[in-house]
């Protein structure tokens, strides 16, 4: 069974390190501190955007989730 987001839209922003220990929105698991991670804004349905960052495998170039 796949896990559905409740994200309506994502706008990857740029390739960075994270400075504390989040969790990706696809694939929700940790992402290590030393590997490379896509910065972006992720809205939610009836929220404000807030800033989630992925996994590099979990995103594609063009900006669209795997």
């Amino acid at each position: 069974m796949e896990n559905k987001s409740s994200a309506e839209a994502v706008q990857f922003e740029y390739v960075t390190y994270t400075v504390k220990r989040e969790t990706c929105p696809t694939c929700h698991q940790l992402i290590p501190l030393h590997l490379p991670a896509r910065r972006g804004m992720l809205t939610r349905e009836g929220g404000p955007p807030g800033v989630a960052y992925w996994h590099p495998r979990c995103a594609e170039a063009d900006g669209t989730r795997r």
